[in-house]
């Protein structure tokens, strides 16, 4: 596995939990499947931008801020 899918994913799934979502509450919010995101928090898939975009916009969020890795 690619480490910035590991980065990626583990944030996402940090700030998921920082607003208190389910994975199958925000799957639903982000519009995707359960598993999908899943796969996604562990780093087993390579995002498309348009699935970044759907992420942000369900943490209200600009997309650099998934990225920010540091924070």
């Amino acid at each position: 596995m690619d480490s910035l899918q590991l980065k990626l994913g583990a944030r996402i799934k940090m700030m998921r939990e920082k607003n208190g979502y389910s994975i199958r509450s925000f799957a639903l919010i982000a519009d995707m499947e359960h598993p999908q995101l899943i796969n996604i928090e562990k780093g087993r898939v390579d995002l498309r931008l348009s699935t970044m975009k759907k992420i942000a916009d369900a943490l209200v969020i600009e997309v650099d801020e998934l990225l920010r890795f540091n924070d």
